[in-house]
Parts: C-alpha cells; sequence; structure tokens
C-alpha cells in the first residue's frame, strides 16, 4: 500500500512534468499546425447546412452572369462585357431594397471611375451612389500595410471620407504597425454608404482562413491618428441595427460586445468561424438573374422567376463574385476553394446568432492541461504493468477526444486535442520509466520467492503485474481438464504409505510433463487425479487444440513407466480425462493470506463430470463437443453421445479422442458406431444395436460400443418417451 501510495504520487508529479512539456510543445509550429487540422476535422465532421441562417442570402456574379449579359442582345443579353456599368450594380442594388432586402452589401470594390463616366458617356458613378443613398448599403474596402521602400508607397494624408464613416472610429493612440494604404471605392460611393466594410482576411500560418479579425486599424504614414474599420460582418451588423461597443478609444479586438451579449474574440482578437457548410450553404442567386429582374420590374414587366422579389423580403444580402479572374477564393476549413462572400456570410450568421466557436482564454486551459496531466499521471501509477497503463493510455485519450468532439457539436467550444494528448502519452511514458527504475528490485523479490513453488510462466505474470496476488480474477475462454489415475485402489493395497507416495510422484511428474509441455497449468493435485487449464495465465489461442493433443500424450506417457513399473513388480496403471472448453473465472482466489491461482464455473464442473462419465463408457477419455469444435481437427476424435451430467438438465455432445494408431479394425469400428448412433437417435434400435454389434466385432474392447448395446436392448423393451431426442441423463458423479 505504501508503494501504491508512492507510485500515485510520483505519477503525479511526472504528471505535472508531462503538462508543462506539452504546454510548451503546443506552441512550436508542428504541434500549432497539428491542432488547426484538428479543428479543420471537427469543423467538416459537424458542419449542418440546416444550422445557417436562411435570411442571410447572395448574389453572386459567376461566369455565366458575365457571359449572359456579354451575349447579343438578340440572343437575350446586353452586349455588355466585363467590368459592368455602375448602374448595373445600381439596378441590383435598388431591385433588392425595393425587394424588402434588409440590408446589402458590395462584396468588391468599386475603386476606380467607371469606364462610362470617365469617357462622359454616363455618369454611372453618382447613379449608383444616388441609388444607394440613405439606403441599408455597406461598400467594400480594402487595407494593408505597405513598407516604406514599396513600390506602391503608404498614403501620406487621410483618404476623403474615411474619416467621417459610420463605418470607422477613432483610436486613442497608433498602433505599433497599423495598415497605411487604403483602397476605397470611389468617391460618391462613399459619401452614399450607409457603411464602409473592411474586406480583408487574415489567415493561419498556412493559410486557411479559419477566423476574422472584427477591424482592421488604419493610419497613413507618419501619422499620430488612428482609426479601426470594421470588417464586412460587423458593418452589415450594425448597419442592421445592431450595438456593437468596444471600450472607448481602444482596439475592438480587446473586448467587444454586440447588443450586450459578449463578442467571443480569441488571445488575438480574432472571431473564430464555425462554417456551416461551404458554396451553397447560403442560396444564392445568379446576378444575371437578379438583374433581369430588375430591368423587367423597372419597364413594368413580370420579373425574371429565378430571382422574384418575394425571395429577397426580409433578406440580408452580400453581392460577391465567382468568376473566373475574379480572385475572390480562399481556403477555409471546410473546403480549400471557398468564395469570400461565403466566409462573410459564415462570420455575419455567427455574430448575429452568437454561435461563433469559442476558445477558452490562455491561463484557464493552461491550468486544465496541467490539473488533467497530474490527475493522468496519478493515475499510471496507481496502475500496474505497461500493458494495463498503455490500455488506459489509449483509452484515456479516445475518451479525452470524444468528450472534446462532444462540446465542440453540442457548445461550439474548442478544446485543444493535440496538447493533451501528448501530455496522456508523456506522462505514461514517464511513469513507466519510472516503473522500471524503482520497480526492478521488487521483480527480483518475485522471482527468488515463487520461482521454486509455481510455473515459470506463472512467475513472468507475477513479475509483469505484482498486483495479481491480490484477491480477484477475469472471465477468459478457457480449456479445462480432470485426469485420474485408473487403478490406483490395486496399486494402493497393501504398500505403505511412503511408498504410495514415492509412486504417484513418479506418475505425477509425467502428467505434469506432459500437461506443460503443451502449453497447460498444473492446478492442483487432488489424490489421485489432476486438475489442468489451458490459457492462462499465458494465452494461448489453440488452447483446446494443446488439450486434445496432451489427452492422446498422457495415455502414451504411461507406457514407458507401466514398463518400468512391472520390471519392479508392480501392478499397471491407465488414465481417464474428462475435458470441457468454455468461460470460466481465472485468477488468485482464497483469503488474505493464502491464494490459489486457481479456476471456477460451469466449465469447470462439467470438465471433472465427463472424467467420471468416461467410466460409463469404458473409455479412456471423454471431452466436450465444445473442445472438439475449438480444436478444429487437431486431432482424430468419434462422437458417442448426448449427455447431461448430474446437475445439468441440457446434454452436450461428447467425444472420444483416438487413443492410439488409427488401425483397419478400429476405422471400421468407428464408421460402424458413428452409423449406430445415428440409427439410435431415430429410435431406429434394432437397426442401431446391429451396427453397435458390428463395431464392437471389429474393436472386441471396444467400451461405447458395449454401453450403446445394453441401452439398445433397454429400449427395445422399454422405449424412452416421446420427447426423448437421443440424449442420455447420468444421475451420479
Amino acid at each position: 500500500m505504501a508503494l501504491n501510495r508512492k507510485r500515485i504520487l510520483a505519477g503525479a508529479l511526472i504528471g505535472l512534468v508531462a503538462g508543462f512539456a506539452a504546454f510548451g510543445l503546443g506552441y512550436t509550429p508542428l504541434f500549432e499546425s497539428l491542432e488547426r487540422r484538428t479543428l479543420d476535422i471537427r469543423s467538416r465532421w459537424f458542419a449542418k447546412v440546416s444550422h445557417a441562417d436562411p435570411n442571410i442570402v447572395a448574389v453572386v456574379i459567376d461566369q455565366n452572369s458575365i457571359t449572359k449579359v456579354a451575349a447579343p442582345r438578340e440572343e437575350g443579353g446586353l452586349d455588355v462585357g466585363w467590368p459592368w456599368p455602375r448602374d448595373f450594380h445600381a439596378a441590383i442594388a435598388d431591385f433588392l431594397i425595393r425587394s424588402g432586402a434588409r440590408a446589402v452589401a458590395f462584396d468588391m470594390i468599386l475603386s476606380e471611375r467607371s469606364i462610362y463616366t470617365r469617357l462622359a458617356v454616363a455618369d454611372d458613378d453618382r447613379d449608383f451612389a444616388s441609388a444607394t443613398a440613405g439606403k441599408p448599403v455597406v461598400q467594400s474596402v480594402m487595407l494593408r500595410r505597405e513598407p516604406p521602400d514599396s513600390d506602391i508607397p503608404p498614403d501620406k494624408r487621410w483618404p476623403d471620407g474615411l474619416l467621417s464613416n459610420r463605418g470607422t472610429r477613432r483610436l486613442a493612440r497608433s498602433p505599433a504597425e497599423p495598415n497605411n494604404k487604403a483602397t476605397l471605392p470611389v468617391a460618391p460611393l462613399i459619401g452614399a454608404a450607409a457603411a464602409l466594410g473592411w474586406i480583408g482576411f487574415a489567415p493561419d500560418e498556412d493559410g486557411i482562413c479559419r477566423s476574422m479579425l472584427p477591424a482592421a486599424a488604419y493610419a497613413p504614414a507618419n501619422s499620430r491618428d488612428a482609426i479601426e474599420v470594421w470588417s464586412l460582418p460587423f458593418a452589415l451588423a450594425m448597419v442592421l441595427g445592431a450595438k456593437l461597443e468596444t471600450r472607448p478609444a481602444r482596439p475592438a479586438a480587446e473586448w467587444l460586445t454586440l447588443d450586450g451579449r459578449r463578442v467571443p474574440l480569441d488571445e488575438d482578437g480574432r472571431f473564430l468561424l464555425r462554417f456551416h457548410g461551404g458554396e451553397g450553404t447560403y442560396r444564392q442567386f445568379p446576378a444575371w438573374g437578379v438583374l433581369r429582374s430588375a430591368k423587367l420590374v423597372a419597364a413594368g414587366a413580370a420579373p425574371d422567376r429565378a430571382a422574384p422579389p418575394e425571395s429577397f423580403r426580409d433578406k440580408i444580402v452580400i453581392v460577391g463574385a465567382t468568376a473566373e479572374g475574379l480572385l475572390d477564393f480562399r481556403a477555409t476549413s471546410l473546403h480549400d476553394v471557398t468564395p469570400g462572400y461565403v466566409i462573410h456570410a459564415t462570420a455575419l450568421d455567427n455574430l448575429l446568432h452568437g454561435d461563433g466557436l469559442v476558445r477558452p482564454a490562455l491561463l484557464p486551459r493552461t491550468l486544465a492541461l496541467l490539473i488533467f496531466a497530474t490527475v493522468t499521471g496519478a493515475m499510471f501509477g496507481a496502475i500496474p504493468g505497461l500493458r494495463t497503463s498503455s490500455v488506459v493510455a489509449v483509452s484515456l485519450a479516445i475518451a479525452y477526444m470524444g468528450v472534446a468532439l462532444w462540446v465542440f457539436s453540442s457548445f461550439q467550444l474548442w478544446l485543444l486535442i493535440v496538447t493533451p494528448v501528448v501530455a496522456v502519452g508523456l506522462a505514461n511514458l514517464g511513469v513507466t520509466s519510472y516503473g522500471y527504475w524503482t520497480e526492478g528490485r521488487e521483480r527480483k523479490f518475485l522471482r527468488r520467492a515463487f520461482g521454486q513453488y509455481v510455473a515459470p510462466e506463472m512467475v513472468d505474470q507475477l513479475v509483469k503485474n505484482p498486483g495479481a496476488l491480490a484477491l480477484g480474477g477475469e472471465m477468459r475462454e478457457m480449456t479445462i481438464m480432470f485426469a485420474d489415475v485408473a487403478g490406483y485402489t490395486t496399486l494402493s493395497e497393501g504398500r505403505p504409505p511412503a511408498q504410495l507416495v514415492q509412486l504417484m510422484n513418479e506418475c505425477f511428474t509425467e502428467i505434469t510433463n506432459v500437461i506443460q509441455g503443451h502449453g497447460g497449468t498444473v492446478d492442483k493435485f487432488i489424490g489421485d487425479a489432476v486438475m489442468a487449464f489451458w490459457n492462462a495465465p499465458v494465452e494461448y489461442p489453440d488452447h483446446a487444440a494443446r488439450a486434445c493433443r496432451a489427452t492422446q500424450d498422457l495415455l502414451k506417457a504411461l507406457v514407458p513407466l507401466n514398463v518400468g513399473w512391472a520390471a519392479r513388480g508392480l501392478p499397471a496403471i491407465s488414465m481417464r480425462v474428462g475435458a470441457a472448453t468454455g468461460p470460466a473465472l481465472v485468477g488468485n482466489v482464497g483469503s488474505s493470506t493464502k491464494l490459489n491461482y486457481t479456476v471456477m464455473g460451469d466449465t469447470v464442473n462439467l470438465a471433472s463430470r465427463l472424467e467420471g462419465a468416461a467410466k460409463v463408457f469404458g473409455t479412456l477419455n471423454l471431452v466436450a463437443g465444445s473442445t472438439v469444435q475449438a480444436a478444429a481437427g487437431a486431432v482424430a476424435c468419434r462422437e458417442l453421445d448426448w449427455l447431461a451430467v448430474k446437475g445439468k438438465s441440457e446434454a452436450v455432445p461428447v467425444f472420444e479422442i483416438m487413443p492410439g494408431e488409427a488401425t483397419p479394425g478400429r476405422i471400421e469400428a468407428w464408421e460402424r458406431y458413428a452409423a449406430g448412433l445415428a440409427a439410435y437417435r431415430d429410435r431406429k434400435f434394432e437397426e442401431a444395436r446391429e451396427q453397435f454389434a458390428a463395431a464392437l466385432k471389429a474393436e472386441p474392447e471396444d467400451g461405447p460400443s458395449k454401453e450403446m448395446i445394453a441401452r439398445c436392448d433397454e429400449y427395445m423393451v422399454t422405449p424412452p418417451p416421446d420427447d426423448w431426442h437421443g440424449e442420455h441423463v447420468l444421475h451420479s458423479k
């Protein structure tokens, strides 16, 4: 017990060290990458399109829309190539707002004056601005940081309209490295936009977008002032009426609420995305269909059926692009190629419904890791044996991963997987190493103490698992054997006890050598009988076959013994063997001061009864059908009967293993016996008697044939009851 407490305390300390080691490894590039991959797997497994907000839809400028618009008018197109005139965008925005859309966001930057405006063909930039002025329309902006010596120099002054836009907020001081280059929509659109939204992405080191910054800081070169521009989903939420609050003049990444609800941000200030699916998660409408509906409705005609106005009522619409050459694709946890508008739609969905991913803060998750590793180490300290602790380690890791998957699916909580599993592995390795260093002395003691008294394989088991000396056991499929010395009464008559013990020791030595030679364990000697079993403590898949071969060899082993005894004037002896295969309880059974490694159960009782039943059939061995089936043809055998031993109502098939060579007479006897047994079970007792008599003629000393002839004679006079199916019931042991 003291040793166990010492192991547990040592294990707890080793586990704590393993926790610190796993914590450090978690910040290496390899382990960070592995952890992100586990997040991707969870995101793919638990993404459900049904959880996506159906009120978020997309108008997509796909390749088909560009092709349709560019088609000649006689083919139904508008004969206009890309880029489209701004009045096309104006028509789409106006149609969406008039259809009842709650807000519209353009996930594209119209940063250059329209070619039609430049050519003075039309002032379509102002047309677009006029169509969206005072409407809930969000335009996009791109911010980036350029070094001073870049070919594209950073901004030297504040762009017009950026400071006063609703989508921006001033900071108390400029961050260390703010964005210093702004790409904005043309001036009329800035003034008309309800808000500007930053459409930049902040992918992880592997280039995959798993999160989004709520805002991006911007300041021209050498400016002491700085602002933040809300990212597009956050700007959209604000335009929809949501109240975004931060600490005054502090970066939004430090602390952020939406309508009083805390927005979960990780320690890097990122909003982690819970993807509900990839492209197609949010209902898409081709821009061509929406543009056509807008023009038809403006002309007083019915809209295109692909984009009816009611489809946009009370919807939040993001206008994005997937056409070739527009390059608005990103890698995400779900797919290597995902349109940018899907990422913005996902972020908006998570933001409005509060179902973005939550990552526990650094301090709580570190403490949880250390506590988990410490408890795990203590557990390994309490478990003796490398094999058991390894199984527990694997089971614990699998169980933890199951919990991590469950909380991810149910609570959007991102629990680390890699570092806790590494902590489990390191703790198990450390405790195992500690055991090898400190318990070598105990193993040597066990070998010296038990090596002279139990089988070598049992000593090995005790060395590997000293806890096996405790009370208890396990259920296991086993083969049990009882071997009784036939002729013991004659041998013991008139002999002094000392000589009798010497003779029995000679006999038991031969029996033990045979049993252990076939991998069996000698349980005990019971008077003139031996009890043995197979498949414990060492496991053998072919334990039944080993027991059957041992049965044959037991009978052969007595031949040289009898020869030697005959020369000394001693009577010959033989063996009767009973064997059965089935589940049994095996282990150390006894009291706190005296233990015996043994087996218990119905299989043991059956084997014992079969050894006694061998007398009934006049045979030297009787084995259960379960043993013959498990042995899979390892030895030659014949079925003798269906036998219900004393204490059992259900009959089992019993067999005899061929004790010697397969002589022609023996083969004929067994064939005749099989035919007789079939007739006997069909209640054809006269025919059965003839077959058994023929078997007896071929093998005059065949005990089973004699027994069956006697039964046939009885049943021909007094037939068995109608519910008899060939079984024979023994009423004595």
